[in-house]
């Protein structure tokens, strides 16, 4: 928890982005050579007559005239009728305020890329890499903005100069004086497609018991983004199953949940309050946890409960490995979609490779249950061999239950659970609303492990086993 802020629920965004290369002139202010600079701060000061200024630099009289004549052509100075040699209104005009020292404009030709995302036109930077689209929701531009983009890279070239001066992106340089004058833009076309990722993650404000998306890294917090990003995620977001979850936290025993969901919705005061006392459940001895499972806060507990069993398991006399199963929930398509997701597989990787200390074996038995809406589902199993690549080889595939629809777990047999119900309102949630709790109570791992291999016995609609094996073995499966 950061802050008085719990996170709840990361997501990442892919935003489409185009880098255009664009030619366009600036007029700069830039600096005098020493001799000129002083010459003109000297009669800034007072009109002087020519001997007293060759004097003053040392000048000889062709080595005067060589100084005076660029100003005299181009007007900057002039010869007053008592003989002095004075600025003229233009000279005094190379004066800003009341700077000292005097500047001159230029015209300067730039040819520089730049990225803009298509939503929005927020400027991104000047040359970016694409992000990878594994484990985010793809948002769409559309192609009307695609087939004007050119002309929309203008308008935002010009909206954001200051940005992209202050980034030191405009000359290649970093600037600590004014902003350029843009002259012109000479030509635009466009370079590369590419993906900008915006890591979003909602959050619940202690205080006030708000719920909004803190962005960690993103664009302009511009209308069209809103819009765009709440219609993707009310697509994925699934049916509202609060019913669904009450039904299963009963069958599972847990009267917590049931009290939390008990007017429909979530309790957050609830919930604050037992977040911030490490979500202790005093009646059972179990610890309450919110939000994702791949959390930091809660992945930490999980890798602290494997490393603990994984002792425990390798110096017993056992002579098999001991089943280890993460199962994905059913009930919305967000499940695993942002960059967390890839690290806490990795760390699932490390585990599944652990042997016991006995007998050189696999301390685990490992399995990945990812749902699917059928055994023909092969939508379903790309996108899990693309988002779970890490651990490809630990996936498994079963006949989605609307009975498991909302669970999620993470168990190792006969030594401990981790359950999170994954809690869809879309009327009052823009996301799952993970929570649950982690038990080592042994009749309580039971009672999840019981539930979770009835409904994997079970047979599908389609008159076939609900567990299919793993997702290498499938028929089709590429």
């Amino acid at each position: 928890m950061a802050g008085d802020a719990l996170v709840l629920f990361e997501v990442d965004i892919c935003v489409p982005a185009q880098q255009f290369r664009i030619e366009y002139s600036l007029i700069e202010k830039g600096g005098l050579p020493f001799v000129s600079e002083f010459l003109l701060r000297l009669l800034k000061v007072s009109p002087l007559m020519s001997a007293d200024i060759a004097r003053y630099f040392g000048f000889t009289s062709k080595e005067l005239s060589a100084a005076l004549t660029p100003f005299f052509q181009k007007g900057e100075v002039s010869v007053q009728p008592d003989g002095r040699i004075a600025l003229s209104e233009k000279g005094l005009r190379l004066f800003s305020g009341n700077e000292d020292s005097p500047s001159v404009k230029s015209r300067q030709e730039y040819r520089r890329s730049f990225t803009f995302d298509l939503l929005t036109f927020s400027y991104l930077g000047g040359r970016i890499s694409s992000a990878s689209t594994k484990r985010a929701v793809l948002l769409d531009a559309g192609v009307e903005v695609r087939a004007v983009s050119q002309q929309r890279a203008v308008g935002a070239f010009q909206n954001n100069l200051h940005e992209i001066f202050r980034r030191g992106d405009l000359t290649g340089q970093d600037q600590q004086n004014s902003v350029p004058e843009l002259y012109k833009i000479s030509d635009v076309r466009k370079s590369s497609d590419v993906c900008f990722l915006v890591e979003e993650a909602l959050c619940l404000d202690a205080d006030s018991l708000d719920l909004s998306f803190e962005v960690k890294k993103g664009i302009a917090e511009e209308e069209e983004y809103f819009e765009r990003r709440a219609a993707m995620l009310h697509s994925l977001n699934g049916r509202d199953n609060v019913d669904n979850v009450v039904r299963l936290a009963d069958r599972l025993g847990d009267s917590e949940t049931i009290d939390t969901l008990s007017s429909g919705w979530m309790d957050f005061r609830g919930v604050a309050q037992r977040a911030l006392s490490f979500g202790l459940d005093e009646r059972r001895g179990d610890v309450r946890i919110y939000g994702s499972l791949q959390l930091n806060r809660n992945w930490d507990q999980v890798c602290s409960l494997l490393k603990k069993h994984h002792e425990k398991t390798s110096d017993s006399e056992r002579e098999v490995a001991t089943r280890l199963t993460w199962l994905a929930p059913c009930s919305h398509g967000l499940w695993g979609k942002s960059s967390r997701h890839g690290q806490a597989l990795s760390k699932f990787v490390e585990f599944a490779g652990l042997k016991s200390k006995r007998n050189d074996r696999h301390a685990f038995e490992v399995e990945i249950l990812i749902p699917l809406s059928s055994s023909n589902d092969w939508q379903s199993k790309k996108a899990a061999n693309n988002d779970c690549a890490e651990a490809k080889e630990y996936l498994h595939g079963f006949v989605e239950s609307e009975t498991l629809a909302p669970l999620e777990v993470f168990m190792l047999s006969g030594c401990f659970a981790v359950v999170i119900y994954h809690l869809v309102v879309p009327d009052r949630y823009p996301v799952p609303i993970p929570f649950g709790y982690i038990t080592e109570d042994p009749a309580r791992v039971r009672n999840v492990e019981g539930l979770v291999r009835s409904i994997l016995d079970e047979y599908s609609s389609e008159n076939k086993p609900r567990y299919l094996g793993r997702l290498a073995d499938l028929n089709g499966n590429k």
